[in-house]
């Protein structure tokens, strides 16, 4: 699955993603561990509800196939930007909805 997860989204970018909001609106965190804890749970949120708004758009057929694909160690990045290309996803744009939906319920409207 990895090369599905770097093709949709990779950790780096998740990862600075996440950064950016914190630095608009401090976490409730008494400490750095506590920081890098609730930092690491927004990180995995974020990639989960981009999966979640991916996977929703597949047909039941849409998403066998993808199953199978991800069940596959030699899935190259090229054949899920082929498959979802092919099915007329805009992965992009469905990622980038994502980001502002979550960007606005952590901001909380705060959108500085």
């Amino acid at each position: 699955m990895d090369n599905m997860d770097n093709y949709l989204i990779d950790r780096e970018t998740l990862t600075k993603f996440v950064d950016e909001l914190i630095k608009k609106r401090t976490l409730p965190a008494d400490n750095a561990e506590e920081l890098n804890e609730l930092r690491e749970q927004m990180i995995a949120s974020l990639d989960k509800k981009i999966g979640i708004a991916i996977f929703s758009h597949l047909t039941e057929e849409q998403n066998t196939e993808l199953n199978e694909l991800l069940d596959r160690d030699d899935t190259s990045e090229e054949t899920y930007k082929e498959f979802f290309d092919k099915i007329g996803l805009k992965v992009d744009q469905i990622i980038a909805d994502t980001y502002k939906a979550f960007s606005e319920e952590f901001l909380g409207g705060q959108n500085a």
